[in-house]
C-alpha cells in the first residue's frame, strides 16, 4: 500500500510531456558526445584479465613471447610453379608494406626454395598444406587493434587474387575484426529498424500520436540513460551488450503497454475526460511492474557472479537497464497519457467475448504441458559449445575462407606448455626424441590439425651444414638470436624446463567438447612422459566460456526460480497460486532450451541472454495477470471468477506487449550474423510460449475447479 501511495502522489504538470521530451532530446545529445557507440572485441573479449582462465593464457605470453597471427590460404592447381611462387612473392612484399605487419612468413620469405620447404620438419608443418593443394603465408600483426591492418589485408587480397591464386583468409584476429563488423552493423542497422517496427505496431495498435510519442519518447529515454550511466561507470559496449539497448528498450515498452491498456479499462469506468486517469492508471499498473523488475534484476544479477567477462557485462548492464526502465516508465509516460485521449483500435476492439475467457482450456493447458515436458528432455541436447564456423553464416565468402584455412590445417589456435614429467631439461638427445613421439601422437588426434613445436624447429637447426656438432643447447642459443628473431623464445623457457606445442585445432571436426579435447590432449602427454603445465589459445577459452555458458543458465535459472518462489507466494498469497505461477514459468525454458536442442540450434554466448530476456517477459505477464485476480478478489469475485476477471483484463497486455516485442525482434531473423538471428529466432518462440503459458496453463492451475459441480 505504501508503493502505492508513494505512486499517487508523483505530481505530473500540464504541459509536462514537453519536458519529457526536452529531456530525451538532452539524453540523446550527452549520448552523442560522451558515449562511444562502437562495439570492443578483441582476442580476449571472453574473458577480463582478473578472470582465472585469461590468466593461463597470459601467463604463456610473458614466458613464451608472441605476437597475433593471420593466415592466409593460396591455392592453386600447381604451388610449385614459377608463376605462383612469383606472386605469392609479389603478395608477400605488399603485405609487408602494412604498418601494423611487424613479419610474413611464406614460401617466398623463410625457407630458401619451395624443395627446401618440402624437405623441412619445420616450414613444411608451417607453410604447406597436406594435399600441397595450397600454401601458408603468416601475417604477424604488433598491437591489439586488427581493424586498419585487416581493412589493408583485404585490399591487398582483392588485387591480387585471381582463378588459378584464391587467398583465403583465417587468424584469431581476422575472426575477431569479423565478429566486431557484423555486431557493429546490427547494433546500428537492426537496433534502429527493431525500434521503427515497434513503433509502427504501437501506432496500429493505440491510434493515438501523443501515446506513440510518450512511448517512443519513454523507451528511447531508458536505452540513452542506460548507455550514458553505463558510460559514466566505465563499462564499454561487448559482444553481449551490443543488444543492450534493445533489451532495455523491450523492458521499458512492457510497462507502457500494460499502463496503457489499464489506462483504456479504466476510461470505461471512471470516463475519458477523467483528470485522475492517467495517475489511477499508473497506481493500478505500479505493483506488478515493480516485482517485475525485481524478478527481472535478479535474473540478469545471477550473472555477476560468473567468471565470464561478458556475461558478467551483460548481468551488470541488464540490472542497470531495468532499474532504469521502470523509473524512466513511471517519471515520464503518464505525462503523455494526461494529454492524450483514450481511444481503441479497430484491432483492439476486436476482443473474445467474456464466455471465451470463462473456458477452462483443459485439453490446450494440458497439451502445452506435455509437449513442454517432451521438448524438456531436448535440455541435455543443448550445444552451449558450438563450432567457431557458426559464428557465420554458410555458403558465404567469409565463412568459405574459414571452412578452407580450416581444412588445411586448421583454424583456432590452441596453446600447450609441457615439461618433463620428472622434471628433466628439454635440450638434450633423449628430451628430444620424447618430444617427437608427443608430436606424432598430437598429429594423429582427430581434432588437431597443423602442429609446431620445439622438435620441429630444433629439426630444422639439425638441417644445417655441420650442426652435428651442435649440441641441442647451442642450437636454441642460436635460434634465440635477433638474426632469426628470437623464434627460439616462443617455443623454450630459459631455463629449458618447458616447451610450446602450438596447435591449430580443426573446427570441422568438432564433435567433443573443447574442453574434453583439452583432457585428451593432456593424456596423451602423460602418456608419453611429460605434464601440461600451461593452456591457453583462443580454442580453450572458447571451451571455458562455454562451460561457463551452460553453468550460468543452469545456476542462473535455479537461483532464479528459488526467488520467484517467495516472491510468487508476495504476489500470488496462496499455495496454489503461488505453485501455479512456478509451474507455469518452468514452462517458458523448458520449450525454448529443450527446443533448441532437439533441432541442433548452437547456443552461443550471444544467443544465450535471449532466455533471459523471455524468461523476464514471461514474469512480467505473469505478474500482471495475478495482480489482475487480487483486484476481482477485492471486488467481491472468488476463484474461478476472479481468474476470469483478471483474463478478461489483462489478455490485451499479455498478448499485444508480446506481439509488439516479436514484431520487433524479428527483424533481427534478417542479419547476416547467426548469432544475432538465433537470438531474434529464441525470442519469438519465446513470446509465444508466454502466451500459451499465462493465459491458458497459469489460470488453469491457479483457479479453475478441478470438478464441475
Amino acid at each position: 500500500m505504501k508503493l502505492k501511495t508513494a505512486v499517487s502522489k508523483m505530481p505530473v504538470r500540464l504541459g509536462a510531456h514537453w519536458w519529457m521530451l526536452g529531456l530525451t532530446v538532452a539524453l540523446f545529445v550527452l549520448v552523442a558526445v560522451f558515449v562511444d557507440l562502437q562495439p570492443v572485441v578483441d582476442e580476449n573479449f571472453f574473458f577480463s584479465t582478473s578472470d582465472p582462465q585469461f590468466q593461463q593464457s597470459k601467463k604463456i605470453e610473458q614466458r613464451f613471447p608472441s605476437q597475433p597471427e593471420v593466415i592466409l590460404a593460396v591455392s592453386s592447381r600447381d604451388i610449385s610453379s614459377p608463376r605462383y611462387l612469383g606472386r605469392i612473392q609479389k603478395l608477400t612484399q605488399q603485405i609487408n608494406t602494412i604498418e601494423a605487419v611487424s613479419a610474413v612468413k611464406s614460401l617466398a620469405e623463410g625457407p630458401k626454395s619451395f624443395k627446401d620447404a618440402l624437405a623441412s620438419p619445420f616450414w613444411s608443418r608451417l607453410l604447406i598444406a597436406p594435399d600441397r593443394k595450397s600454401s601458408n603465408v603468416i601475417v604477424f600483426l604488433e598491437g591489439k587493434d586488427p581493424e586498419k591492418p585487416i581493412k589493408h589485408l583485404e585490399q591487398i587480397m582483392h588485387e591480387l587474387d585471381e582463378r588459378d591464386f584464391r587467398i583465403h583468409i583465417a587468424g584469431p584476429p581476422y575472426v575477431v575484426e569479423m565478429i566486431r563488423r557484423s555486431l557493429a552493423h546490427d547494433f546500428g542497422y537492426f537496433s534502429l529498424t527493431a525500434v521503427v517496427l515497434f513503433g509502427l505496431t504501437m501506432a496500429a495498435m493505440f491510434r493515438s500520436g501523443r501515446v506513440f510519442l510518450g512511448m517512443l519518447a519513454t523507451c528511447t529515454s531508458a536505452v540513452l540513460l542506460t548507455l550514458l550511466l553505463q558510460s559514466i561507470f566505465g563499462k564499454k559496449i561487448g559482444i553481449l551488450t551490443v543488444n543492450l539497448g534493445t533489451i532495455v528498450f523491450v523492458v521499458a515498452l512492457s510497462h507502457l503497454v500494460y499502463m496503457t491498456f489499464n489506462w483504456q479499462t479504466l476510461a470505461d469506468r471512471m470516463g475519458k475526460k477523467s483528470a485522475d486517469l492517467a495517475a489511477a492508471a499508473r497506481r493500478m499498473t505500479f505493483p506488478p511492474s515493480f516485482w517485475s523488475m525485481v524478478c527481472a534484476s535478479l535474473g540478469f544479477g545471477s550473472l555477476l557472479i560468473v567468471q565470464a567477462k561478458p556475461l558478467r557485462e551483460l548481468g551488470f548492464g541488464g540490472v542497470l537497464g531495468t532499474i532504469v526502465a521502470l523509473i524512466c516508465s513511471y517519471v515520464m509516460y503518464p505525462s503523455f497519457l494526461r494529454w492524450a485521449v483514450p481511444r481503441k483500435s479497430k484491432l483492439v476492439e476486436a476482443e473474445p467475448s467474456r464466455r471465451f475467457w470463462s473456458r477452462r482450456f483443459v485439453l490446450l493447458s494440458i497439451a502445452v504441458i506435455l509437449v513442454s515436458a517432451g521438448l524438456g528432455f531436448g535440455l541435455r541436447r543443448v550445444n552451449t559449445d558450438p563450432s567457431l564456423l557458426d559464428y557465420f553464416k554458410p555458403h558465404q565468402e567469409l565463412r568459405d575462407g574459414l571452412e578452407y584455412v580450416d581444412r588445411s590445417g586448421g583454424a583456432n589456435p590452441l596453446t600447450v606448455v609441457v615439461a618433463a614429467a620428472d622434471g628433466s631439461k628439454l635440450n638434450t638427445d633423449a628430451a628430444y626424441q620424447k618430444m617427437w613421439t608427443l608430436q606424432g601422437a598430437l598429429e594423429n588426434y582427430k581434432p588437431v590439425g597443423t602442429v609446431i613445436s620445439l622438435p620441429t624447429l630444433l629439426a630444422e637447426g639439425d638441417r644445417t651444414p655441420f650442426s652435428f656438432f651442435l649440441s641441442y643447447e647451442k642450437i636454441i642459443e642460436v635460434a634465440e638470436q635477433p638474426k632469426y628473431a628470437r623464434v627460439a623464445k616462443s617455443f623454450v623457457n630459459e631455463d629449458r624446463t618447458q616447451a610450446v606445442f602450438l596447435l591449430r585445432m580443426i573446427e570441422g571436426r568438432h564433435d567433443k567438447h573443447r574442453l574434453e579435447v583439452v583432457d585428451d590432449l593432456r593424456s596423451i602427454a602423460r602418456k608419453h612422459g611429460f605434464k601440461t603445465v600451461l593452456v591457453g589459445g583462443i580454442y580453450y577459452l572458447q571451451g571455458r566460456l562455454a562451460e561457463l555458458v551452460a553453468s550460468s543458465l543452469v545456476t542462473g535459472l535455479f537461483w532464479l526460480n528459488v526467488l520467484f518462489i517467495v516472491i510468487a507466494w508476495i504476489v500470488a498469497r496462496s499455495v496454489r497460486g503461488a505453485l501455479a505461477m512456478i509451474v507455469s514459468l518452468s514452462l517458458v525454458p523448458l520449450c525454448m532450451l529443450g527446443g533448441i536442442g532437439w533441432l541442433h540450434v548452437p547456443m552461443d554466448v550471444i544467443s544465450a541472454p535471449a532466455t533471459n530476456v523471455c524468461i523476464g517477459i514471461a514474469i512480467d505477464s505473469m505478474i500482471h495477470l495475478v495482480f489482475g485476480v487480487r483486484r476481482a478478489q477485492r471486488d467481491g469475485q472468488k476463484g474461478w471468477q476472479a481468474w476470469i476477471a483478471a483474463r478478461e483484463e489483462q489478455w490485451r497486455g499479455i498478448v499485444y506487449s508480446d506481439v509488439i516485442i516479436a514484431a520487433g525482434f524479428a527483424i533481427f531473423v534478417l542479419s547476416d550474423f547467426p548469432p544475432t538471428q538465433r537470438f531474434g529466432l529464441v525470442v519469438l518462440a519465446g513470446c509465444v510460449i508466454d502466451i500459451l503459458a499465462n493465459l491458458f496453463v497459469l489460470p488453469l492451475l491457479g483457479g479453475a475447479r478441478l470438478k464441475r459441480k
